[in-house]
């Protein structure tokens, strides 16, 4: 009895493990739709550059990616400059995705900074908001917000000094 009851029981579970093929239904064509392409027929892409087409790619990016970029006269940060500010003292200062670069590095919203001005005046600050063409600081001190244009960093007016968050 124990064998009869093996051989059913391994019948009954070598059913279920067999694999069989999922049928596709072939539905009839629709008078709109266009004729499908076998694959065989397609042409392959070529997704491969070559050296020279990667290096004209680079020569035009780094040709758009120039630091100075036009824009329009009545934004703040494209004041004229006083005379005695002479270029060399222009700092970089741009924004990109929400955040501050300035200075060959990244500043973000909530980073905490030391904020320097013309008079040598050290203020500690936190961003708390980075804008199209200004940030805005919060003093730690006493906790009141200043508006600080793309342009002031630029000119030098104001200086940002990376400080620890501790």
């Amino acid at each position: 009895q124990l064998e009869n009851w093996l051989t059913v029981q391994l019948h009954y579970f070598a059913d279920s493990m067999e694999v069989k093929p999922i049928m596709t239904r072939k539905l009839r064509r629709r008078p709109n739709d266009p004729v499908p392409i076998p694959d065989k027929r397609r042409k392959p892409l070529n997704y491969l550059l070559t050296d020279e087409q990667i290096m004209e790619d680079l020569r035009t990016l780094n040709k758009l990616k120039s630091p100075k970029r036009p824009a329009s006269p009545s934004s703040p940060e494209h004041l004229p400059a006083t005379p005695a500010e002479s270029p060399a003292q222009r700092f970089e200062a741009r924004i990109e995705d929400g955040k501050l670069y300035y200075d060959k590095r990244w500043y973000h919203k909530s980073q905490a900074i030391y904020l320097e001005s013309k008079e040598n005046t050290k203020i500690s600050c936190v961003i708390s908001s980075v804008g199209a063409n200004e940030i805005w600081v919060r003093k730690t001190s006493d906790s009141t917000k200043m508006r600080i244009y793309l342009g002031q960093l630029q000119r030098g007016v104001f200086v940002i000094r990376r400080r620890s968050a501790a």
